[in-house]
């Protein structure tokens, strides 16, 4: 693979994850600020960002499952491929971690003795950080048993993710709660107040791991034209069977799940999703390098994840944007409150760089003497 052609890759991906945190920031800002009395169902803004909004949490699974997809294929000796198995574990772990205790109903883990039943279970509602956490260590389960066995790892996530997308339907009628406990339960229903439930959002990072490995293993990273074309036509594809399957189902039943547990709406958000990497695969085709603010914020976009929502939402170590606007302001102000939040963001993601790049090196250094002449 030329240099070009590796550049041009790495844009892509970037590209990926940075529309991915985008869209999310903008979409949790808008959700917080706007005044009820601004959405209206028949407002083409409000519906557009509603659209863009519910292919937010999409992107951004099938964003980590593409980078691991194609970091697993691009690993073939078994030292290097141990060594991304310790990261991706690590990684998994910590953001479930996160994931729990930013909703941790008391800013310690011993004083709940005031702690109510719904602060329980929202603290374990699942969340897309404890579901791509989660989504991350069975992908890897998946690959270590495909290397082991000599198996298709993307055939097999593929497999698994017809099985979370088609077993939605059923994980809805069964009650979770009558038979397994509230914190293992949360995973596999809304019912307890999960926003990211196992089913079907596992899928969406499933596919996209799928998707990275193809695409590495077929060179199509290598050829962007070629990934734009694959991807635009798949998207389509994926689009045109939702609408089908809406029509069908109007057909015979008189009424559509599209909203609700049809695999339409995922087919939908897929078909959107690929299509919005065609777009990107495109751009880096003209683009040698993206500007090194926007390269940052896609390699922290884990933390500008996390400091957003805390700022917006609060947590039970800070007051939130929404106890003091929540809801209050009209679409001029809430469109300010986007801009000054991305600008935020971005600040927040240079001083981070800045500090793990300059800062951290000489404290780890210092900590490092300080022990060696303790002890």
């Amino acid at each position: 693979m030329t240099i070009a052609h590796s550049s041009r890759r790495v844009i892509f991906i970037d590209l990926l994850r940075f529309c991915a945190i985008f869209l999310m920031v903008h979409g949790h800002t808008v959700d917080v600020l706007l005044s009820y009395d601004f959405r209206r169902p028949d407002s083409i803004g409000f519906n557009s960002w509603l659209f863009f909004r519910g292919l937010t949490a999409p992107l951004f699974l099938f964003a980590s499952g593409f980078v691991y997809g194609v970091r697993f294929r691009r690993t073939d000796s078994i030292e290097k491929f141990r060594q991304i198995k310790i990261k991706t574990i690590r990684r998994a772990i910590l953001l479930i971690v996160i994931g729990y205790l930013m909703k941790s109903p008391t800013p310690t883990i011993v004083s709940w003795e005031s702690v109510t039943y719904q602060m329980i279970q929202l603290f374990y509602a699942v969340d897309i950080l404890q579901l791509i956490g989660a989504s991350l260590l069975i992908f890897l389960f998946m690959e270590m048993i495909a290397r082991k066995y000599q198996y298709d790892a993307g055939r097999i996530l593929i497999l698994i993710s017809i099985l979370f997308l088609y077993g939605n339907p059923l994980s809805t009628i069964v009650d979770w709660q009558e038979v397994l406990p509230l914190p293992l339960a949360s995973w596999f229903t809304q019912r307890t107040g999960s926003l990211f439930p196992l089913f079907p959002w596992g899928a969406y990072l499933f596919l996209g791991g799928a998707v990275g490995i193809y695409f590495q293993r077929k060179s199509y990273l290598s050829d962007m034209l070629l990934l734009t074309k694959v991807q635009l036509k798949i998207g389509l594809l994926f689009i045109v069977s939702a609408f089908l399957i809406n029509i069908i189902e109007i057909k015979l039943f008189g009424f559509s799940t599209f909203w609700k547990t049809s695999p339409a709406l995922f087919y939908a958000r897929f078909g959107a999703v690929l299509i919005f990497g065609s777009l990107f695969s495109i751009f880096s085709l003209y683009v040698k390098r993206i500007p090194k603010f926007l390269y940052n914020a896609s390699k922290n976009s884990l933390w500008i994840y996390v400091v957003h929502v805390m700022m917006l939402y609060g947590s039970s170590w800070n007051r939130g944007v929404k106890d003091f606007l929540g809801n209050r302001c009209n679409v001029i102000e809430t469109s300010l409150g986007v801009i000054i939040m991305w600008a935020l963001m971005f600040l927040f993601s240079e001083g981070l760089t800045k500090f793990n790049k300059d800062i951290l090196p000489k404290i780890k250094t210092r900590l490092k003497n300080f022990i060696v002449k303790v002890s």
